[in-house]
């Protein structure tokens, strides 16, 4: 990786309560989804954007 990305590899996370994804929610991980923005969708699809995302990193204290 180049300096300056951040790889965020594919969590399933589906362990909101009343989600029946019972493979998914055996699964560990962070659901993506849940840390993008519901309304950044590409304009010509109107698919989710789930790559080429701004984040801003700060120490935990």
């Amino acid at each position: 990786m180049m300096p300056g990305v951040v790889s965020l590899p594919h969590g399933w996370g589906h362990d909101v309560p009343g989600t029946v994804m019972h493979v998914a929610s055996e699964r560990p991980g962070v659901n993506l989804n849940a840390l993008l923005s519901e309304n950044a969708r590409d304009p010509l699809s109107g698919n989710a954007v789930l790559s080429g995302v701004a984040v801003e990193l700060a120490p935990l204290h």
